[in-house]
């Protein structure tokens, strides 16, 4: 795979570029933005239901988030696998 540095983006022209500095620049009213949720600030949940209470329960126990409890798990698995 070869990656090429350029200035310049397919399918938008310098006047296209300055016309969205000049947007930009004159700046955007927020207040009137929606605020929408974040899809990706839920627990993602990728272990199986009966292992949650198990995981948060050892984090609790020994002052750690839930992260690093599967985090530390699955590298004593690995590595004793």
């Amino acid at each position: 795979m070869s990656f090429e540095i350029t200035n310049r983006v397919p399918g938008v022209s310098d006047k296209d570029v300055a016309a969205m500095t000049a947007e930009a620049q004159d700046g955007y009213d927020l207040a009137e933005t929606v605020a929408e949720p974040n899809p990706h600030f839920q627990r993602l949940q990728l272990v199986p239901d009966d292992l949650l209470e198990a995981i948060d329960e050892r984090a609790r126990r020994d002052g750690q988030s839930p992260d690093a409890v599967v985090r530390q798990a699955l590298a004593t698995y690995l590595h004793t696998a």
